[in-house]
């Protein structure tokens, strides 16, 4: 999901009324994605959230160092908006049955740990949410549903990484999803499978 920034208000209201009006823009921007890969699935179990960003709610972050900054005391929901960890409390409030939840910071190599993580989460949870969330000019909100059972795509870690494409913790997600095929994908000195789930044996 992209969302230039001048959007982002308009969306979130337009999707969730006023439901997430003091939440902050990376909050609300965190449920627009997570939301919509929700509503494309039906809905069941015990759910994990587990994404990632690396800068985090930074305008928000900005904000209150300029009330700082200005003398004058910083506001409660300024002070709400730069937790990253709203989103997932927001997303339970909203009656989805999030079991575990974590915000990282990566670095941008680093995503085959965050997909490693969630596909550990699958012990506990029947699906897990994961995504990857930016703050920019447009903002950035992608995310996907890995489930126990046979998903659409299924994926599985490579012993080689030799024929694997370089992919970045900002674009694996969106590769994958504009893949129609098998689609080999590496991060650091690891390397991840992504195919239709009957061409692979590990969902």
């Amino acid at each position: 999901m992209r969302v230039p920034a001048a959007e982002l208000a308009p969306r979130s209201r337009e999707r969730f009324g006023g439901e997430l009006r003091r939440a902050g823009g990376y909050a609300q921007l965190c449920l627009l994605g997570a939301q919509a890969c929700l509503d494309a699935a039906p809905p069941r179990g015990l759910v994990g959230v587990l994404w990632s960003s690396s800068l985090g709610p930074v305008t928000a972050v900005r904000a209150v160092l300029a009330e700082a900054a200005s003398g004058e005391p910083v506001m409660p929901f300024s002070f709400v908006a730069i937790q990253p960890h709203l989103a997932a409390t927001v997303l339970a409030q909203r009656g989805v049955n999030v079991a575990r939840a974590a915000f990282v910071r990566i670095e941008d190599d680093a995503w085959p740990w965050l997909l490693e993580q969630a596909t550990s989460w699958l012990d506990t949870c029947e699906r897990v949410l994961l995504g990857r969330v930016e703050e920019g000019e447009v903002h950035q909100s992608d995310w996907c549903l890995l489930q126990r059972d046979r998903p659409g795509i299924a994926c599985e870690p490579l012993a080689e990484t030799g024929d694997a494409l370089r992919a970045t913790a900002q674009d694996w997600l969106a590769r994958v999803a504009a893949s129609p095929g098998s689609l080999a994908l590496r991060g650091g000195g690891e390397a991840w499978r992504f195919a239709a789930a009957a061409t692979t044996t590990r969902a």
